[in-house]
């Protein structure tokens, strides 16, 4: 076997280094995807964290909530005011959505968990507006999401995903508006007097 010529060999440190540079750009940008799960019927975050189980519900495994991947402007296409909310998930648990009879407006603290600054999910949709949520939920929905909690008889309460901040509203605005709707997996919530909308 012929010896490698010196002028080839010089360079192997340089050519090894690039590997390595693009072995972990490549391990980083899939550790920022979902992750297709062992089963390969439901996919995990990057972080495992959360497990989208392939029908349109994801759960987190750190607060025992489950989430609508959705939320309902990419659901239904239009935005929602505050009592707009409350039926659209009426009408989530008459139809049973994902088989599952007990979705819930969220409260804030519940919402609040949904935000994580260091990860991105997406702009919101027609806006600049950067929404810091797993990935692995739906893109391009709303980056303001409606809350149970009211403030007064006219107000509302929500959370704003570009922030982490909760925003005061009036009940009748749909100014890019949403709600995600939201359910425990295992113990049962019981309802505030805050989440009976009032006239």
């Amino acid at each position: 076997m012929k010896a490698p010529v010196l002028s080839q060999t010089k360079n192997i440190p340089t050519l090894l280094m690039k590997f390595f540079i693009l072995a972990l750009m490549g391990s980083a940008v899939l550790s920022a995807a979902p992750v297709l799960g062992e089963t390969g019927s439901v996919l995990y975050s990057a972080d495992k964290r959360f497990i989208d189980h392939g029908d349109k519900t994801i759960s987190d495994s750190k607060t025992g909530l489950m989430w609508m991947k959705e939320d309902s402007f990419l659901h239904q296409g239009h935005w929602l005011n505050w009592f707009e909310a409350f039926d659209y998930v009426n009408q989530l648990n008459k139809e049973g959505f994902a088989n599952y009879f007990d979705w819930q407006v969220p409260t804030i603290q519940e919402l609040s968990t949904l935000y994580e600054p260091e990860k991105f999910n997406s702009s919101q949709v027609g806006q600049e507006m950067k929404i810091h949520i797993d990935p692995i939920f739906a893109m391009e929905g709303s980056g303001s999401l409606w809350a149970a909690e009211t403030n007064g008889r006219y107000n509302a309460f929500g959370v704003v995903f570009n922030t982490g901040m909760r925003f005061n509203s009036s009940k009748k605005s749909r100014s890019r508006r949403a709600v995600r709707a939201v359910r425990y997996i295992n113990l049962e919530r019981q309802p505030t007097t805050s989440e009976s909308p009032l006239p």
